[in-house]
């Protein structure tokens, strides 16, 4: 509950029912999911609602029809969704029944946050920079990808973290047994051409890996190639400025157009390192091509990794905060500041 009027205007979604155990399942299913890209307030009762929240303020009211009243239709909330508890279905404001699953209740939510998000401002950060985090090797099968899972799951414990994968194949659907709603080609879209509704959009596709937020990534890297490096910098920035990520992972590959320019503007970068002789020709090749292309700061800031032979690897890729390669990447962490 939130007492006395909120003065700092942050957009937030509020749930208003009388049934407290209702609400609170709806709103730990939206925070769970991460549903939306913002802060859900739960209210028992329309006077504590009015009490508390500044109308313009709220991208989306959630109201039981029971407290949904005159004072509640006169308060100007600019996007309603009318839980219906009756077999009464009205044309405004956007209902329907209250006993419908949460999943339904959740994608309805989405779509409406998603057309309300562009009155919102470009900006709603108020917390520190993002810190954007390369991983990148020309080493191939060394264990990148499961590396930057196992960090940004780490990292999310403490903060919020987004993970974006760009490998030409990620599997991550095969991995995690589900479907995904859209892919990051779908937010290079919106911020190309409708950037006001970018925040919506980041709601709706966001999906999670435990603790770990992540955009699908794109199922083609055909598609990938023909995405421009400047494309990928301008995402970066707005979703730093409309989302609350502290740490961006980038799972980065040759696939990237502009990838030098990409890893050039990470805070810190890792790169798996293998003792075999192709690996380290491979390793001094890339080393070489930094420096003689005048990208000797991406080699001052990139950290090697020798990843130690592991006995065994969680199979689990939602659980990777378990075991040997955890304490590993959680102590490298330590080392450089992260943890």
């Amino acid at each position: 509950m939130v007492q006395g009027k909120r003065t700092d205007a942050a957009p937030c979604v509020c749930i208003c029912d009388r049934e407290i155990a209702y609400g609170q399942r709806l709103a730990e299913y939206f925070i769970s999911k991460n549903t939306v890209p913002w802060d859900i307030h739960l209210y028992s009762g329309w006077d504590k609602l009015l009490a508390a929240e500044s109308p313009q303020a709220v991208v989306l009211l959630i109201v039981a029809q029971s407290q949904y009243t005159k004072e509640v239709k006169e308060a100007g909330f600019p996007s309603v969704l009318l839980l219906c508890e009756e077999e009464v279905y009205l044309d405004t404001p956007e209902n329907m029944s209250k006993y419908q699953s949460v999943e339904a209740i959740a994608r309805k939510a989405q779509e409406m946050c998603a057309s309300e998000a562009e009155r919102l401002p470009g900006s709603m950060r108020h917390g520190k920079p993002m810190k954007l985090i390369g991983v990148y090797s020309p080493v191939t099968r060394c264990l990148q990808t499961t590396f930057a899972l196992c960090m940004g799951q780490l990292l999310a414990r403490k903060a919020p973290a987004l993970y974006l994968n760009f490998e030409a194949y990620s599997g991550l659907e095969i991995m995690l047994e589900r479907s995904f709603r859209g892919s990051v080609s779908d937010l290079l879209y919106y911020n190309d051409c409708a950037r006001e509704k970018l925040s919506g959009q980041l709601g709706i596709m966001t999906e999670k890996m435990g603790e770990l937020d992540f955009i699908p990534p794109m199922e083609s890297w055909i598609s990938m190639a023909s995405i421009r490096g400047e494309q990928w910098m301008e995402l970066f920035r707005s979703i730093e400025n409309v989302t609350q990520y502290e740490f961006c992972i980038l799972d980065l590959s040759e696939h990237v157009d502009g990838i030098l320019e990409i890893l050039r503007q990470c805070d810190i970068v890792f790169t798996i390192t293998r003792e075999d002789g192709f690996s380290q020709a491979k390793l001094r090749q890339y080393e070489a091509l930094l420096k003689s292309s005048q990208y000797e700061d991406i080699f001052i800031k990139t950290r090697r990794c020798r990843l130690p032979v592991f006995r065994t690897l969680p199979a689990d890729i939602t659980m990777l905060t378990r075991g040997e390669l955890s304490s590993f990447v959680e102590a490298l962490m330590e080392r450089e500041g992260l943890a």
